[in-house]
C-alpha cells in the first residue's frame, strides 16, 4: 500500500504560518523538513497530513480576531483545500 503525496505550492509566509500554527499535527519528517526549507516551494503533505493542517487552520481561523490574520487564513485554508481536491 502506497502513501498518497500531495503537493501544494507555498509562500514563505503560508509556509511559516503552517509551522507557526500546526507544526504539531504534522507527523511527516518530510513535510517538516520542506517547510523548514526557506527555497523549497512546492511542499509535500500526505493525504491524512493535509487534512490535519486544513483541520487545525480551520480551528485558528475559527477563533481569530485580527482582520489581516481573517483574510490570511481564509485564503491558505481554500487554497490547501483546492490542492486537496486535486488529488
Amino acid at each position: 500500500m502506497s502513501i498518497e503525496i500531495v503537493e501544494v505550492d507555498l509562500t514563505k509566509e503560508e509556509k511559516a504560518s503552517i509551522l507557526e500554527l500546526a507544526e504539531f499535527v504534522i507527523c511527516d519528517d518530510n513535510t517538516k523538513a520542506d517547510l523548514r526549507n526557506g527555497r523549497k516551494k512546492w511542499i509535500r503533505f500526505t493525504s491524512y497530513g493535509l487534512k490535519q493542517v486544513i483541520g487545525e487552520l480551520s480551528y485558528n481561523f475559527n477563533r481569530c480576531d485580527d482582520d489581516n490574520l481573517f483574510d490570511f487564513l481564509d485564503e491558505l485554508i481554500g487554497h490547501l483545500e483546492c490542492s486537496e481536491a486535486q488529488t
